[in-house]
């Protein structure tokens, strides 16, 4: 017994020290060092900067370093939250950081056309809060629109930003290290060179305990560091997104889904997904622009800080920005050149609005002074939606919690950067090659209920419905997310109070349009012909149609042969499509009269304001839009820059 009992104690000092240690990794991994981090707003009160960006997203990451690449320009960049945590950049969880104070946590209102399966039927909008901002817990998908996006946008009144005015910026993402916009000679790098791993994984980066030592010492062919032959500038051309594509030699569900279009026909594109991971890491803007300039004697981050307004001097030029810090106390900065809005498409709204831009009736009832009548601020605000539907297969192939909660799991991913929880589970994306709707193939097969319902506010007997095996943790499966690219619903975002801590009333009225139903029924059918094809059938797969209770009466189907109705499907709909948090369109570029920013993305009737984030897209683009915010970025840096010198 004496024995027994040593050995038990062992054991349990063993797993003590084996868990101290992982948590220790844990939060060496999630401290950022910046030696430019300014946590007091006080301490600027006397200070000037000649551009100030408010919001550290992933437009104002990259808006921060091109401003700052020249040191004879003082650049500010003020995000109402912190550093994330270590859990931001490890894929999988992504959604755990949803409901922390890493996030906005917002919600729409009640929903009139949709949502009726979720509580209060509302859904969630989560919004990274933090330097990174969404690009911090979003799937980090890499899609760069097609070229009827921009022909769209250009139609709508965005002059200068077809698809041939964009396709350098989206290129240079796309081939990250290729120098796409014209400079002089001497600026272009080779791009052919060789980089080492000891010169890749530089010795202040925190993630490099992940990797195995064997990775550090290969050759990566990549744009080495050049200083830039512009006298006085910091180089940062060999920034930018690192590209992963799902290889379909290593996922089986990437495998089936890429072979399916050969059944369905040519008019079908589906492809294996593209991340921005890095060596098993989330790549976001704030890794790709912000860190490498957080050295920058030029560049200020201030942090837990939010901007109440901006400030307007009496010709209507902004001045600078007030800034309420942690004591609730206000300090105003000014600034000498421009202010730059990249709050994001639910934010900036609401700073335009509180500075005295939007509609004249409604800043009137909140008591807000008049700077400019916009009545298109917090207008057209558009949304994707996806319909989740669970294929079960015979196959081992998905992500399971079994998998995910394994010790071989952790061990992998720790040492190698590898499994599961280096990727977001999304195996491919495809649809038709006119892109007006599509399907995404999400390769989770079980689910805990509890985190689930936690992240889609679903209604248990919703969830239930939707997933029959949520019980059983190592059920293999996925799920196809049907979408409708272009909705043509939009609805509004409005004050609910003059002061910046008050959340507005966000109403994207889903599914308003019926033309929404009918595209996403058409995205519906395709998965279900995509299950039904032979590559799918070779690995057992099973369309559950989910049996709501309030959808009785029109389904569902009786057999797997059976289609299901069209009642039925828009039933389904309007019960639990949920949100692709993927809002954009409420500060449009457009004409002067019917938009609220120009080409030159300036706030219209004022001077010294721009707006840079999702919210100056006139319409959606053709899938997941964070890789476009870093084009427009791209675009709308150079702009400003144009503009100063």
């Amino acid at each position: 017994m004496g024995c027994f009992k040593k050995l038990v104690l062992v054991s349990l000092v063993t797993a003590v020290l084996f868990c101290s240690a992982l948590l220790l990794l844990w939060i060496w991994l999630g401290m950022e060092t910046i030696p430019n981090q300014i946590r007091d707003p006080h301490i600027l009160r006397e200070r000037s900067f000649d551009y100030i960006i408010v919001g550290a997203g992933t437009a104002g990451c990259v808006l921060a370093n091109r401003l700052s690449e020249n040191p004879n320009v003082t650049v500010l960049l003020i995000e109402a939250g912190d550093t994330f945590g270590a859990a931001s950049i490890i894929p999988l969880i992504s959604t755990a950081m949803q409901g922390t104070k890493y996030d906005w946590a917002l919600r729409t209102t009640p929903q009139k056309y949709s949502s009726h399966g979720l509580g209060n039927n509302q859904q969630l909008l989560p919004r990274g809060k933090g330097l990174g901002g969404s690009g911090q817990i979003n799937y980090m998908l890499h899609f760069t629109g097609i070229p009827e996006d921009f022909e769209r946008w250009e139609q709508l009144g965005a002059r200068d930003w077809n698809w041939h005015a964009m396709k350098p910026y989206l290129d240079k993402l796309n081939h990250p290290g290729v120098i796409t916009d014209q400079h002089d000679d001497d600026d272009i790098q080779d791009c052919k060179q060789e980089l080492t791993g000891e010169e890749l994984y530089e010795a202040n980066n925190h993630y490099t305990s992940i990797l195995s030592d064997n990775d550090k010492h290969t050759n990566i062919n990549f744009c080495a560091p050049k200083v830039s032959s512009r006298k006085g500038h910091f180089s940062t051309e060999n920034n930018g997104l690192h590209i992963t594509e799902v290889n379909t030699r290593d996922s089986l569900l990437a495998k089936v889904f890429t072979e399916a279009p050969q059944e369905l026909g040519q008019k079908y594109h589906f492809r294996p997904a593209r991340y921005t991971i890095r060596n098993g890491i989330r790549w976001s803007s704030y890794h790709a622009y912000l860190r490498p300039a957080f050295g920058r004697p030029n560049l200020s981050i201030l942090t837990s800080s939010s901007v109440a307004k901006v400030l307007f001097d009496d010709t209507n030029r902004a001045k600078g920005v007030m800034v309420l810090g942690t004591g609730q106390q206000t300090v105003n900065i000014t600034v000498g050149r421009e202010v730059i809005l990249s709050a994001g498409a639910l934010h900036t709204p609401q700073l335009l609005k509180l500075s005295g831009i939007g509609p004249k009736l409604e800043l009137q009832r909140h008591g807000i002074h008049l700077i400019h009548d916009s009545p298109a601020v917090g207008q057209n605000y558009f949304d994707h939606l996806n319909l989740p539907l669970f294929v079960s297969i015979n196959a081992t192939a998905s992500v399971t919690m079994d998998k995910v909660l394994s010790r071989e799991t952790i061990v992998q991913y720790l040492k190698h950067g590898q499994g599961v929880l280096a990727t977001t589970a999304i195996a491919g994306i495809g649809g038709p090659h006119h892109g007006q709707y599509g399907i995404i193939l999400f390769g989770m097969g079980s689910v805990d209920e509890q985190a689930l319902r936690h992240v889609s506010n679903m209604k248990q007997d919703t969830f239930r419905a939707f997933f029959p095996s949520f019980q059983n943790t190592s059920q293999e499966g996925f799920l196809f997310l049907s979408t409708c690219h272009q909705p043509s619903s939009r609805g509004a975002i409005f004050l609910r109070d003059r002061h910046i801590d008050s959340v507005p009333f966000y109403n994207p009225n889903y599914l308003k349009d019926r033309a929404d139903i009918e595209c996403m029924i058409k995205a519906i059918r395709l998965a279900a012909r995509t299950v039904r094809t032979d590559a799918f059938r070779r690995i057992g797969a099973h369309l559950h149609w989910p049996a709501i209770k309030r959808c009785s009466n029109f389904g569902p189907p009786v057999n797997s042969s059976e289609e299901p109705s069209d009642r039925f499907l828009e039933c389904l709909l309007r019960t639990t499509a949920l949100t692709g948090h993927h809002p954009g369109g409420t500060a449009a570029i457009g004409r002067h009269g019917e938009a609220v920013i120009d080409n030159q993305l300036r706030v219209y009737g004022v001077h010294g304001l721009r707006v840079v984030d999702a919210s100056v897209f006139p319409a959606p683009v053709s899938g997941t839009p964070n890789s476009v915010v870093i084009a427009v970025a791209e675009k709308g840096s150079e702009l400003i820059v144009q503009n100063g010198s």
